[in-house]
């Protein structure tokens, strides 16, 4: 028992030193700054926005990254037959993930521009699911865009 108590505090004590050091790089990666300013991105969420982007110079417009997300449409038809459209799903499974939670989070969050879109896009018509897709997408393409330019993150241009 003595021993699984001593590998408890251990791990403990790693998971606060990686939890420094993520801040650490955050705070210090350039990338970030915009990031940083908005409510609905924890610093997590930020690490794996930074981390499964990657260089985000290489996309030429918004839309490539949110086809890397996976966050674009596919619809598969053939002649007559016309099927669902759907997301694809390329992307990383994670950052899909956490663009879920954070979605989550941003309608929940008073004050929220992500959260006003939402209500919009549900009082419009559409299915609450689709809604929160819609939002994920609206992230993706936001975040690229702050850490594109450098700029700083402003509620209204959402």
């Amino acid at each position: 028992m003595h021993i699984l108590c001593d590998q408890l505090e251990h791990t403990q004590a790693n998971l606060t030193r990686l939890e420094k050091e993520l801040e650490e790089l955050i705070t210090t990666d350039p990338g970030t700054k915009g990031l940083q300013q908005m409510p609905e991105l924890g610093p997590k969420t930020i690490a794996v926005l930074r981390a499964e982007l990657g260089e985000v110079d290489r996309f030429a417009c918004t839309d490539q990254a949110v086809a890397y997300a996976g966050m674009d449409i596919k619809i598969r038809e053939s002649g007559k037959w016309k099927g669902k459209a759907k997301l694809s799903k390329r992307g990383s499974g994670l950052l899909r993930q956490m663009l879920y939670f954070a979605a989550i989070r941003s309608i929940a969050l008073q004050g929220s521009a992500f959260g006003a879109y939402y209500q919009h896009l549900v009082e419009r018509g559409l299915k609450k699911m689709s809604a929160l897709m819609a939002v994920m997408r609206k992230m993706v393409a936001v975040t690229t865009h702050l850490m594109q330019t450098g700029e700083d993150y402003d509620p209204g241009k959402v």
